[in-house]
């Protein structure tokens, strides 16, 4: 059934439309101003719009912008006279699906209607194939052997098809999001909404009403009602990223949420209940958090029912070949065909990677960028971190020797190191190190 909103302060009009449409075996709702209108578009949802442009308060096309952020997949027809043609023909460029001139002939509008309801359709049909897609995309992105990224695909394997809560863990840049987005892409939930939040980039009163939405009037600002995004996910997944960062007494509502599928917007009594299935990720070690009392224990119990550690890319150098070969098969289906030169991957094996399957994915991107007129990805098409290697990682189990730990040692082999990346040609090291040539021979000297 075909569900439409018609806006217009026309009582006649209204009724004659509503009878005309309802007759034909569609749902119709009725408003006389945009405020109303508002309202509804907040409670329900719609299929076709139906916007006169002039109304007391707010003008149609400020309604049509309000219902397709709210609504994005329906289509709005709007309703205008002779005078307002312009603003008409301006409301299509801003994402209206025609305009009627009034009068209108009631069966013009049952066929307009129902054209604007086949695009929908098809709109809507995209966005299921490209979803699936991202959800093909996100599993396959974990490229690799290495026993630990099997570990990872085992894992999530495992608890697809299940709706217990996940806490992923990794680094940033590992791919923790990924891991979310295969999760939902293997569950019953699959076809329903993905939703991410992040809680590092927020502040706390932000991230609150992100979450939960917002009365009007409960706080300044709240002109309008506002759906939370833990309403948008009803029924799908909820990713809450960086759930470390976020503030206690936020994790306190979130663990209700957990507990009873229960909320209530700030400022509103009503409770809304939701069927979400979480899964949260982080950079941070939790159990530390709790120790400084920024995470609850209790979340933490709660969270902990499922854990996937996503390795860094430093501990599966084994797949960085692979990846390699993956992000160039990217680039070789938009026509651009390149290989990897030995010393290059050499270079890129012996990296300690700190921004991990990322860095490698834009380091790639970058050398192929830069290798425009070869086939071969050389040792000079890669960034100067690359040829710089980690300082000696110093932990307390380590009994390195006293030799080992010196400054000037480190240094000589340091230098050593990169006169060995650059063939032996001491500018090129020298600007490798970020010092002169004169600067580079007294340090040679010195050793």
């Amino acid at each position: 059934m075909i569900r439409v909103l018609i806006v217009d302060d026309e009582y006649q009009l209204l009724e004659a439309f509503k009878k005309k449409l309802t007759r034909e075996g569609m749902e119709v709702f009725t408003a006389s101003n945009g405020k109303e209108a508002l309202s509804i578009v907040r409670q329900e949802t719609f299929d076709i719009g139906l916007f006169d442009i002039r109304l007391p308060d707010i003008d149609g096309v400020q309604l049509l912008k309000e219902l397709k952020e709210l609504q994005p997949t329906a289509e709005v027809i709007m309703l205008t006279g002779y005078a307002s043609i312009d603003t008409a023909i301006r409301s299509m460029k801003l994402g209206a699906y025609d305009y009627l001139t009034k009068p209108v002939k009631l069966s013009e509008l049952h066929a307009v209607i129902l054209k604007a309801f086949e695009k929908k359709e098809l709109k809507e049909k995209a966005i299921v194939l490209e979803e699936q897609l991202q959800r093909i995309e996100a599993h396959d992105r974990f490229i690799g052997e290495s026993k630990e990224i099997n570990a990872v695909k085992k894992a999530i394997a495992l608890v697809g098809k299940s709706n217990i809560p996940v806490l992923i863990l990794g680094e940033t840049g590992t791919g923790k999001e990924l891991v979310a987005r295969a999760i939902h892409g293997l569950s019953t939930r699959s076809h329903n909404p993905f939703v991410i939040i992040n809680a590092s980039n927020l502040q706390e009163s932000i991230l609150e009403s992100e979450l939960f939405g917002y009365k009007k009037g409960a706080f300044t600002g709240a002109h309008i009602d506002k759906m939370g995004l833990l309403q948008i996910a009803n029924t799908g997944t909820f990713l809450v990223d960086e759930v470390a960062d976020m503030g206690t007494s936020i994790q306190s509502k979130l663990l209700r949420v957990l507990e009873t599928g229960v909320f209530r917007k700030l400022g509103d009594t009503k409770e809304i209940t939701v069927d979400v299935r979480f899964i949260f990720a982080t950079n941070k070690s939790i159990e530390e958090e709790i120790k400084a009392n920024r995470f609850r224990k209790d979340l933490f119990y709660r969270l902990n029912t499922f854990v996937i550690q996503v390795p860094p890319l430093r501990e599966r150098k084994d797949d960085i070949p692979i990846l390699t070969e993956y992000f160039l098969e990217k680039h070789a289906r938009k026509g651009i065909k390149k290989v990897v030169s030995k010393r290059a991957m050499n270079l890129l094996m012996d990296y300690h990677w700190p921004g991990n399957v990322r860095e490698l994915a834009n380091i790639i991107e970058r050398a192929v960028l830069i290798s425009t007129d070869r086939y071969e990805i050389v040792h000079e098409d890669l960034p100067q971190t690359i040829f710089i290697p980690s300082f000696v990682e110093v932990d307390k189990k380590s009994s390195l020797s006293e030799d080992a730990l010196r400054l000037d040692i480190m240094e000589k082999e340091h230098i050593k190191k990169v006169l060995e990346i650059s063939g032996g040609n001491k500018s090129k090291a020298a600007r490798l190190l970020g010092i002169s040539r004169k600067k580079l021979y007294q340090k040679m000297d010195n050793h």
